[in-house]
């Protein structure tokens, strides 16, 4: 796999834990969007419409964040639910938490996954390759 798919993958990770806060605040500004003041509104002028975010707004249907961020989203809960324990302690552990406590040698010192070192790394790997292939991703 390529070096920076595997790290989008990773951010991607990374971001999960707080992905429904990042839908929520995107779903916000699309709703409520920001509007400058204008500070020549008193001025007489040729009655154009100057408040070109109204006939610009984007509906949320249509934000590309935003559908980004839900596919994301869907496809990472749903690999996590195919995969198996190992695995998902694997992956949690090692780039959901914002702090890693282990690393993978600690994971399997520890007692908390039940593979080897290499068998540990497929699953990794594994994991990363299906989100991948999910999104479309070149490998």
């Amino acid at each position: 796999m390529r070096k920076s798919t595997f790290n989008y993958i990773k951010d991607i990770l990374g971001d999960y834990p707080r992905i429904e806060e990042y839908i929520k605040q995107r779903e916000e500004e699309l709703r409520y969007p920001h509007r400058e003041s204008d500070l020549n509104a008193g001025i007489k002028g040729s009655r154009q419409a100057y408040d070109v975010q109204d006939r610009l707004m984007i509906t949320i249907e249509q934000d590309q964040r935003l559908a980004a961020l839900e596919r994301n989203k869907r496809v990472v809960s749903t690999i996590l639910d195919e995969c198996c324990d190992d695995t998902k302690m694997i992956i949690q552990e090692l780039y959901m938490r914002r702090m890693p406590k282990y690393t993978i040698q600690g994971l399997i010192t520890n007692g908390l996954i039940f593979v080897g070192r290499t068998k540990a790394f497929e699953l990794r790997d594994w994991f990363f390759l299906q989100v991948a292939k999910e999104l479309h991703l070149t490998i």
